[in-house]
């Protein structure tokens, strides 16, 4: 059974790693997220939330936490064996409540999961 914790070791933070994954990574969009994904050695995650959209920081970290959340609780879908860095970007311009969050991040790791595995065959 895959642990539900999310520890330091799953979260992208070193700017080498953001540099590879927005030059070389690929992209996935959908009514919520912009995603870049790039295959790696583990998985990790970072989140954004855009300070054009969301002027105070209370409204930009209620969503990273949502969404970081939706990620600790569903990376388990992604199947065994994968591993890619992401990174989500909050797209839509109103606080979404989190089970819209989740059902996104959930599409989200599907489609990722079938791009790769079309890429392989």
């Amino acid at each position: 059974m895959a642990t539900l914790s999310y520890p330091k070791s799953v979260r992208l933070h070193h700017r080498k790693d953001f540099d590879a994954l927005l030059s070389k990574g690929a992209t996935h969009y959908n009514a919520v997220f912009k995603v870049y994904w790039l295959a790696s050695e583990n998985c990790r995650f970072a989140v954004s939330v855009p300070k054009k959209n969301f002027k105070r920081a209370v409204k930009r970290n209620l969503l990273k936490r949502r969404i970081r959340e939706a990620v600790r609780l569903n990376r388990s879908q992604l199947p065994e064996g994968f591993h890619a860095d992401f990174l989500f970007f909050y797209r839509v311009p109103e606080v979404l409540d989190y089970a819209a969050i989740e059902k996104a991040v959930v599409e989200t790791f599907g489609a990722v999961t079938a791009k790769a595995a079309e890429s392989h065959e």
